[in-house]
C-alpha cells in the first residue's frame, strides 16, 4: 500500500510541475476572458435577404465556422464565438494586458526607427537636378560615409547626365531633320523616295554616295548629303539612347534598380521574422539583412530583441478596431486578369523585373499601379499556365493586372456590387466540381466587362485578397 502510494505521488509531483512549467510566465500564458481582463462584445446580424427560410436555419452557426477558420484557424486570439438564434451572433474579446500592450509599441516603434532609415528615390531623383555641388553635397549625406552606397549613386549620376545630354542632342538633330525636309520639299524632291534610300545611302562610301545621288537628282546633291549626314547623326545618337544591350536607357533602368538595394521593406524584415526563432534559417535570415544592410545593423538587432519580447503576445489581438477590419475583410470576392508570356501588354524582360524585385524586396515594393502581385493561397493546387509565379520567402505570389477594365474589385470611391449567393455545382460536359455564384445587376454588369474585354485570357479569383 505504501508503495503505491509513493508513486502515485511521484506522478502527482511529475503532473503539478510539468502543468506549472507549461503555464509559466503565467501572464503571457494563461488568456484572461473578457469577465477578468475587461474587453469588447461585438454583435452582428447577418443579411439575410433573398434567403428561404431553411436556408436561414443554423445560419449563424454556419457563418461562425466560416468566419473563424478565416480569422482565428489556429485558435490563439482568444476569442469567444456565440450564436444569438439563426441570424445573430456575438463575439467577445477580452482586453489585452497593459504588458502586450506595450510591447507591441515598443516592436512598432523601433521597427519604424529602422525603416525611417530609408532614403526615399523621388528624394534622389530631384536631386539629379541639382547644380553638381548641391547633388555632391545630397549624395554624401545619402551615403553616410558609406562609399559602395556613394558609388551606386555617382554611378546613377553620371548615367543621367550622359543620357539627358544625348537626348537633347537627339531632340536637336530631329529639328534639324525637319528642316532639311521641308528644305527638300521646297526643291520639289520626292520626300518618301528619299526617306525609302536613307538606309542604303548612308551604308555607301563617300564616292559611292556621290555618283548614286547624281543619278537620284544631280541639281541637289549637296542638300541630300547635308540630308544624309543629319539623319547619320540622329540615327546614331538614337542608338546609343535605345540600344537593347548597351543603350544608355537601358543602363539608366538598371541604374535606378540598384538603388532598391539601399532601400529595407517590411515585407524583407517580416519574412525574416516569421521564421522560427531559434531556427538555423531564422539566424542566416538576420545575419543577411545585416549584410545587406550593414549601416543598420544595430538597429537591426533592436528589432529582433523587440520582436522577442513581444513575440509570446504576438498573434492576439489588441485592438477591437483589428477585430472589425478583419471582418469586413473576411469573405471578399474580387477578380483580376492575369498578363501572360504569349501576349503584348508585358515583355519577358518586364515580368522578369517584377519577379526580381519580389524575391528581393517583397510582394507590397514589387507592386505598383500596373501590376501587383497576389499571394497564392494553396501552391499545391493552383494549376500553373501562362502566368507569372514567383516566390517571396515561403510564399507564392501570381502577378495580376491592376488596370481598368481588368479588375473588379471593391473600392469605397466606387459604387459597390454583392454577391448574392454561392453553392457548389458540377460542370455540364466533364462533370468536374464547381462553384456556381450569382451577382447582383451592378457586379453582373462588371463581370460582363471584364470577361468581355479579355476574352480567352486567365481570370484570377482572389478571396481576401488570396488567390484561390
Amino acid at each position: 500500500m505504501n508503495k503505491n502510494l509513493g508513486w502515485k505521488t511521484i506522478l502527482i509531483l511529475v503532473l503539478v510541475i510539468v502543468a506549472v512549467w507549461t503555464l509559466y510566465p503565467p501572464q503571457k500564458r494563461l488568456k484572461p476572458g473578457i469577465d477578468l481582463a475587461g474587453g469588447t462584445s461585438l454583435i452582428y446580424e447577418i443579411d439575410t435577404q433573398g434567403l428561404e427560410p431553411q436556408e436561414k436555419r443554423g445560419l449563424s452557426d454556419r457563418m461562425i465556422t466560416i468566419l473563424r477558420r478565416r480569422i482565428d484557424p489556429a485558435n490563439i486570439q482568444n476569442l469567444i464565438w456565440r450564436p444569438q438564434g439563426s441570424t445573430r451572433f456575438e463575439i467577445q474579446m477580452p482586453l489585452a494586458s497593459a504588458e502586450a500592450r506595450l510591447k507591441r509599441q515598443d516592436f512598432e516603434h523601433t521597427l519604424t526607427d529602422l525603416l525611417d532609415e530609408n532614403i526615399n528615390t523621388a528624394v534622389i531623383m530631384r536631386s539629379l537636378t541639382k547644380s553638381p555641388e548641391q547633388r555632391t553635397e545630397d549624395f554624401n549625406d545619402f551615403a553616410k560615409g558609406y562609399s559602395q552606397r556613394l558609388l551606386i549613386l555617382e554611378n546613377l549620376a553620371g548615367i543621367y547626365d550622359q543620357r539627358i545630354e544625348f537626348q537633347a542632342k537627339r531632340d536637336q538633330l530631329s529639328q534639324q531633320l525637319k528642316d532639311s525636309e521641308q528644305k527638300i520639299t521646297a526643291a520639289r524632291i520626292d520626300l518618301d523616295r528619299v526617306k525609302e534610300n536613307l538606309t542604303l545611302w548612308t551604308s555607301l562610301d563617300p564616292d559611292q554616295l556621290t555618283e548614286t545621288l547624281r543619278q537620284f537628282d544631280p541639281a541637289n546633291t549637296d542638300l541630300l548629303k547635308d540630308h544624309i549626314n543629319i539623319y547619320t547623326q540622329w540615327a546614331d545618337t538614337l542608338e546609343q539612347l535605345t540600344d537593347p544591350e548597351t543603350g544608355l536607357n537601358l543602363r539608366y533602368k538598371n541604374a535606378r534598380n540598384i538603388l532598391n538595394t539601399m532601400s529595407l521593406t517590411e515585407d524583407q524584415i517580416n519574412s525574416c521574422l516569421d521564421l522560427p526563432p531559434d531556427s538555423s534559417a531564422r539566424t542566416k535570415a538576420v545575419e543577411k539583412l545585416k549584410t545587406d544592410f550593414f549601416d543598420r545593423a544595430d538597429k537591426i538587432d533592436k528589432l529582433i530583441a523587440a520582436h522577442g519580447r513581444y513575440y509570446p503576445y504576438k498573434g492576439r489581438l489588441d485592438d477591437p478596431r483589428d477585430l472589425q477590419r478583419m471582418l469586413k475583410g473576411a469573405g471578399v470576392l474580387e477578380f483580376r486578369i492575369l498578363p501572360t508570356v504569349d501576349r503584348s501588354e508585358l515583355t519577358i524582360d518586364e515580368m522578369e523585373n517584377y519577379a526580381r524585385n519580389l524575391t528581393e524586396k517583397g510582394p507590397r515594393f514589387a507592386s505598383d499601379n500596373n501590376y501587383t502581385w497576389c499571394e497564392i493561397e494553396n501552391m499545391d493546387e493552383w494549376t500553373r499556365g501562362r502566368e507569372t509565379i514567383a516566390a517571396f520567402g515561403e510564399k507564392y505570389y501570381v502577378l495580376a493586372s491592376n488596370q481598368k477594365d481588368e479588375v473588379m474589385l471593391h473600392s469605397p470611391s466606387q459604387k459597390q456590387w454583392k454577391l448574392e449567393k454561392a453553392a457548389p455545382g458540377r460542370e455540364g460536359q466533364t462533370g468536374r466540381r464547381t462553384i456556381d455564384f450569382t451577382l447582383d445587376e451592378r457586379g453582373g454588369f462588371l463581370f460582363a466587362n471584364v470577361t468581355g474585354k479579355n476574352m480567352a485570357r486567365p481570370l484570377c479569383i482572389l478571396l481576401d485578397g488570396l488567390a484561390i
